[in-house]
């Protein structure tokens, strides 16, 4: 292209507009008016149902702006008002539904909500969290799309995109988050689709980059940009908004930096009971002093806050639907499958108890076995 070639018509007259009216898209004009629908929905009881389906919808589009914009904690801390165990039920027809209930019942709305969690999850260090959300809706997600069902919904063109970057964010988590809270049958696709980047991983290389690039939303620079430049011949054609999302991509990957050393670590770790601290130093090509730091770094790096949450039924269950709490409910915990100590100069090691979930086997026996009669109930038989 012609770099001294002016901007077509209607995209000059669209770019006059907005430099005449700066704040149509100004975030903080955005923010304001899906905080007040939130308000206004949600702060009064004598608010009309109208209000409320405004206000718990509002919450979802506010939870995404600020995945968005990067602020995380905003992101999660927008969804307080569907999880909030003390909210009235909500007129749906002629049943009363949770406002949980209500957003989990417009898949589109439940697929954002879930998909900008996850990620404002991963980039809180919340691996626990962020993996067991993910995994969930891609259960669900992957028996629509046998049976159909997804197909029926509208705009579910994008719903395979979707899928495929949260299986990319869960073969990140695969490798940063010891603890396995994926189904069998999601971590069986998460190898499958990405095998060549896990493999790159395990070698050593750099292969979190590639998949984060692919898996994260297109992050916004929360700032309104200069109309009059972009009129100009010879303005550089970088889409506005790169440097925000490049500068959460470095910030991913400063964290994952860290990661390469301490999954070696464990490796070594999990192989023994005691070992002298000089010893899984040389294991780990570092010296005393370094490695005695690595050490708490990694029990740092796995600590992390847990969502609460609450009994589902066995149908929510059956839909990949996780109940939650408000967020002032999270709990400490942490994310690693080994505990261990030092004391003097031997690292103590310890594997954490494993339980074995029987009721996790039958459940999905049961499932199969509905979906199995019923597709031989759709089975039309001419006699």
């Amino acid at each position: 292209d012609d770099p001294d070639k002016s901007p077509a018509g209607h995209t000059q007259d669209a770019m006059e507009a907005l430099g005449q009216n700066r704040d149509a898209w100004a975030v903080e004009t955005v923010l304001y008016y899906l905080h007040r629908l939130v308000a206004v929905g949600t702060r009064s009881k004598s608010a009309s149902a109208t209000y409320r389906f405004l206000a718990y919808f509002s919450s979802v589009t506010l939870s995404r702006l600020e995945c968005l914009l990067g602020d995380y904690r905003a992101s999660i801390a927008a969804l307080d008002v569907i999880y909030d165990p003390e909210a009235e039920l909500v007129a749906v027809g002629e049943d009363m539904k949770s406002p949980e209930e209500l957003v989990n019942g417009v898949f589109p709305a439940r697929l954002s909500l879930t998909y900008h969690a996850g990620v404002s999850y991963l980039m809180l260090r919340r691996y626990k969290d962020s993996a067991s959300i993910l995994g969930g809706i891609c259960l669900f997600m992957q028996r629509g799309f046998k049976t159909g069902q997804l197909r029926k919904i509208p705009g579910s063109e994008q719903f395979n995109k979707l899928f495929d970057r949260m299986i990319a964010l869960l073969a990140i988590l695969s490798h940063i988050c010891p603890i396995s809270v994926v189904d069998d049958i999601i971590a069986s696709i998460v190898r499958d689709k990405h095998a060549n980047n896990l493999s790159k991983i395990e070698a050593g290389e750099e292969g979190y980059e590639d998949l984060f690039i692919f898996a994260c939303p297109k992050f916004v620079n929360p700032a309104v940009p200069d109309y009059s430049q972009a009129l100009k011949p010879g303005c550089p054609a970088v889409p506005y908004g790169q440097d925000a999302y490049k500068l959460q991509v470095q910030h991913f990957m400063n964290e994952m930096s860290a990661h390469t050393s301490l999954r070696k670590m464990r490796s070594y770790m999990s192989l023994y009971t005691s070992i002298e601290v000089k010893q899984l130093a040389s294991f780990n090509d570092m010296n005393v002093e370094e490695f005695q730091s690595w050490l708490t770094c990694f029990k740092h790096k796995m600590r992390q806050l847990e969502r609460g949450t609450v009994v589902a039924s066995t149908d929510s269950a059956s839909k990949g639907v996780v109940k939650g709490t408000k967020s002032n409910q999270d709990k400490a915990g942490t994310a690693m499958d080994i505990h261990y100590n030092v004391t003097g100069n031997v690292v103590h090691v310890d594997e954490a108890e494993k339980t074995r979930q029987f009721e996790t086997f039958f459940m999905k026996q049961i499932q199969n076995n509905d979906d199995i009669l019923r597709q031989l109930e759709n089975i039309k038989i001419e006699h």
